[in-house]
């Protein structure tokens, strides 16, 4: 039976068994062999088969055997190995696609490392690199000085505040030093530091932060708030220590051929627009409303003499009798502006390059991380030698491995019978219809936009004459979805969609505050607002553009739209902290939003505040994705880092919306306008049952939650239909109705699983079925719609989902021994409204009086007061 389940903090006795072998495969785009190649990914490992990540061999790539530096990620509920994070350098990787092994050596065996020392004086971070003797040079000293200038061109200091080792080992270590700005105690500056010292490799991530909050006045978060940090460059520079520069090479496209100059010459080439046949749009304005791209390229400098081009992907290297310094800088052209300059003997890296009349503006909260690869190596080393950066190379498990390590929810592993899927797929990531496609229409491209996914739908109800500017911000999960279907297919495309798209929601979507209300603090914003211009709001939902003619406009983060789950795997895959923090982040917001507390009720009535579990309307916590997307995320947070606070609150808000003992009439489920999402709240239901059962945690809430989704499953045989049966109960009767139709099919089979009524059970997976077949049918109806963000990024879970359903071993949740009697269920009041109607009964307003002589109380209320100004 797979159960599809996760890990929980609470490990029993372990197993004995050891795993020897995992396979994988190694996908390259190049054009050509790939040599020293640093390779970084996580790998999924079955219950019981792995205690601890010990020694461990590549084979397959490059001929030798390769040392691996393995550490744990996750552990399943025994205590073994879920998810293993790996790292080696790659020798020779040909192109195309390389299988390869993991395998446990029978003894150590001896290799040659590196090493790497740090060391930060003076806003100088000075990095020295011991090299094997048969890589070339012994050592070397690498130099890196970050530079901020402040909105008048001003060189702002900076205060180290905390250097961490993140992770030491032969293949590959990481540091990261953080620091503030003097004079500027908002802003925070991160460089992380990924070193590979066998290698010769160093990728630098630099990030900047504003933890200042934005005002938001009015609930519109348009540039040109106060919150707002304007600055003119962030820049790194970079040159060596040790030797004496003797010569300059460099290319500025990836095929262009290498070029070569006098040391004495200045070099600069810049990226101004995106290159491509949108790059004037109006996805690039300032808070003013004009346009901050000047030219629709690149242009290179050296001596004084230009070149132009449409897309840079430069690198450069200064050249030493004994050694050579090579940058280079991934996605140089798409999240423009950008600038790789050479002068005076050292690299100049403009992450936010200096240009005349170039503002740039982080919002309250924003931040934006940035990456730069340098590598110090022998002096005949190609300058093709960093090319991978911009194509790096990806591993990928095989599917019927991935399946049997039982890691993804409903994951069917082989999809040979999904040719209706494999078909919609095909269309909806190709042509017209591909990543870049998508992208290039409104120009996705430019440090604050690149990674989101244009949300193409809403051009069908648009006024507007020209592509309206909708940014998706990663609703219903497309990150999610995108790691699944490149696990399920082994097809390294998926990369480009949910790479970097974490990296954007991470940075770009996330609220990363905590002096906002506590509704909004670590907050992801939702989708920009329908069928309008995004304008001057960015990714940040509301302009003030759109509040025009309207009584009530405007909010912010809210539990009805906060997706973690691809964060949480895209954490498992590559092991990067950031998506760490902002699972953590997330699940974290969904506690502090409903601590009754932290609002401006509180000194009355401290009871939850009921934010975390409405959808739609203040009024009804019932099964609604805001509970649904609640749980998940907390459930997530559980997984991640086995804090049991995040199961409790989960288990509190379950009983809050849903009980075996509902009206599901009165509820008004079947009104799929209003209610449509109270499929979102059985899928987490569902996952939520497959955890405890995993953990073996059987208990009441196990059986609370098993009778209340057979309760709905057998309402739903009954009286559920397509919403599209039906158009003229819809406001919108789109293609997006028939997406939300396999949710339905599979939420009811989920339900189907919790049944002990074999014939009952029979019923509700024979309505699954219509459904889902009435969802494929109605798909097509709606010509090239159906391809649009939207439905493929229900499409592309709930799809794989239906396979599981339909070809899989089906689940079933047993029920637990003991009988319970559950409490009538009672629709919760909402804080505000509890103390509207308290204040109204002289009795009870006389009690809330006396409460606000509590001084703790009466604190927290004037700050939760403060902070809605």
């Amino acid at each position: 039976m797979n159960t599809s389940v996760q890990q929980t903090a609470t490990p029993t006795k372990p197993a004995n068994k050891q795993c020897r072998e995992i396979p994988f495969e190694l996908v390259s785009a190049a054009d050509s062999k790939l040599r020293h190649v640093p390779v970084t990914s996580g790998l999924c490992l079955p219950k019981g088969a792995l205690q601890e990540p010990g020694d461990w061999l590549v084979e397959g790539i490059g001929g030798a055997q390769l040392p691996v530096q393995s550490e744990v990620l996750n552990r399943w509920s025994d205590g073994s190995v879920r998810w293993l994070l790996a790292h080696f350098v790659a020798g020779r990787i040909p192109q195309g696609r390389t299988s390869g092994t993991f395998v446990r050596p029978q003894k150590r065996a001896q290799h040659h490392f590196g090493t790497a020392s740090l060391k930060w004086e003076q806003n100088e971070l000075t990095l020295h690199i011991q090299q094997p003797r048969e890589h070339g040079p012994t050592a070397g000293t690498i130099r890196i000085v970050p530079e901020l200038f402040d909105q008048t061109g001003r060189l702002l200091s900076l205060k180290i505040t905390d250097v961490i080792e993140e992770e030491s080992g032969d293949v590959r270590c990481v540091s990261v030093v953080r620091a503030t700005v003097v004079g500027l105690p908002f802003l925070d500056v991160q460089l992380r530091l990924e070193i590979w010292p066998t290698a010769g490799h160093i990728k630098v991530e630099t990030r900047i932060r504003n933890t200042r909050r934005a005002r938001h006045k009015g609930g519109l978060w348009d540039l040109g708030d106060e919150g707002s940090f304007l600055f003119s460059g962030l820049h790194l520079n970079v040159h060596t220590v040790d030797y004496m520069t003797t010569s300059l090479t460099w290319k500025p496209e990836r095929d262009a051929p290498v070029r070569m100059a006098s040391t004495t010459d200045t070099l600069r080439i810049v990226q101004l627009g995106s290159g491509g046949p949108a790059w004037s749009n109006t996805n690039h304005i300032d808070a003013n409303g004009q346009s901050t791209v000047a030219e629709r390229g690149y242009v290179a400098t050296l001596a004084g003499e230009s070149t132009r081009g449409e897309r840079a992907e430069p690198v450069v290297a200064l050249t030493s009798d004994d050694s050579r310094l090579t940058v280079a800088v991934p996605e140089f052209w798409q999240q423009f502006p950008g600038s790789l300059a050479v002068e005076s003997g050292r690299v100049v890296v403009g992450l936010f390059p200096q240009l005349e009349g170039q503002t740039y503006e982080l919002q309250g909260g924003e931040q934006k991380t940035q990456s730069t690869w340098l590598s110090l190596r022998p002096v005949d080393e190609s300058l093709n030698h960093l090319g991978w950066v911009n194509a790096p190379p990806r591993l990928i498990q095989p599917s019927g491995w991935v399946q049997k390590c039982d890691v993804f929810p409903w994951f069917p592993g082989d999809t040979a019978k999904a040719n209706r899927l494999a078909h919609y797929l095909t269309a909806a990531t190709t042509g017209d219809y591909s990543f870049t496609a998508r992208r290039e229409k409104i120009d996705e491209y430019g440090w604050r936009n690149f990674g989101d996914v244009p949300a193409d739908h809403e051009q069908a109800h648009y006024d507007g004459d020209n592509t309206v500017i909708s940014h998706y911000n990663n609703q219903f999960d497309l990150i999610f979805g995108g790691i699944q279907n490149m696990a399920a297919s082994g097809d390294a495309k998926w990369f480009d969609l949910f790479e970097p798209l974490a990296r954007h929601v991470m940075d770009i979507d996330i609220y990363h505050t905590s002096e906002d209300r506590a509704c909004f603090n670590g907050g992801l914003f939702w989708h920009t607002d329908h069928y309008v211009d995004a304008h001057t709001s960015t990714h940040r939902t509301y302009s003030r553009h759109n509040a025009t003619g309207k009584d009530t406009y405007g909010g912010g983060p809210a539990c009805e739209h906060n997706y973690t789950t691809g964060l949480l795997y895209y954490y498992f895959l590559t092991g990067h902290r950031e998506a760490h923090d902002a699972v953590v982040s997330l699940a974290d917001w969904v506690i502090n939003m409903d601590d009754g507390t932290k609002t401006i009720w509180g000194a009355i009535d401290d009871g939850p505040s009921g934010l975390a579990s409405k959808t739609v309307t203040e009024d009804f916590h019932g099964p609604g994705r805001g509970a649904g997307n609640s749980i998940n995320s907390l459930i997530d947070g559980w997984l991640l880092t086995g804090n049991r606070k995040y199961m409790d609150k989960a288990e509190e808000l379950t009983h809050r919306v849903v009980s075996p003992n509902q009206d599901c009439d009165e509820l008004h489920l079947a009104d799929a306008e209003g209610h449509w999402s109270y499929t979102v709240c059985m899928t987490a239901l569902g996952r939520y049952l497959a955890v405890k059962l995993q953990a073996n945690q059987l208990d009441e809430h196990y059986a609370y939650v098993r009778e209340t989704l057979a309760h709905y499953g057998r309402w739903m045989a009954a009286n559920e239909e397509p919403a599209l049966a039906h158009p003229e109960r819809l406001e919108f009767p789109n293609v997006a109705w028939a997406a939300q139709e396999f949710r339905k099919a599979n939420a009811l089979r989920i339900a189907a699983s919790c049944s002990d009524d074999a014939t009952e059970e029979t019923a509700m997976r024979r309505k699954a079925d219509e459904l889902n077949e009435a969802a494929w049918n109605d798909l097509y109806k709606f010509e090239d719609s159906h391809l649009a963000s939207r439905c493929l990024s229900i499409v592309m879970t709930e799809g794989l989902r239906d396979i599981f359903h339909r070809t899989c071993r089906p689940e079933y949740m047993p029920p637990v021994e003991q009988q319970y009697e559950w409490p009538e269920w009672t629709m919760f009041v909402l804080q505000k409204h509890r103390v509207k109607a308290m204040l109204k009964n002289p009795a009870k307003a006389i009690l809330a009086a006396t409460k606000l002589a509590n001084p703790f109380r009466l604190a927290k209320t004037i700050d939760a007061v403060k902070r809605q100004m």
